[in-house]
């Protein structure tokens, strides 16, 4: 079954809120973006650019390059997805990753 445009947005709003709340779960003041991708979380001196996607098909480079490109400055971008029945994944640059940990 093929989800019409308004089921697959409907899709990615639900994707989101799971995100948003994860990350509020774990201490971070989330906040959304408006225009500028899906939502900003911070904890402490971490500054997240979150780019989330609910999607069954993978397209993680070209997703990683849109959560650059609309990265604010000053944060970090991090892609979250996952398709259906699967768990909640991040992607982010290495560097980044190691910035964020040490």
């Amino acid at each position: 079954m093929t989800l019409s445009g308004r089921g697959r947005r409907a899709k990615g709003v639900r994707g989101e809120h799971e995100v948003r709340k994860l990350f509020e779960e774990h201490g971070f003041d989330v906040r959304g973006l408006e225009g500028l991708g899906d939502h900003y979380a911070s904890k402490g001196r971490i500054r997240l650019h979150l780019e989330t996607k609910r999607q069954e098909r993978l397209r993680i480079p070209e997703w990683m390059a849109q959560a650059a490109a609309e990265a604010p400055g000053g944060t970090t971008p991090m892609l979250v997805y996952r398709r259906s029945s699967e768990n909640w994944h991040v992607v982010m640059e290495i560097d980044d990753f190691f910035e964020i940990i040490v």
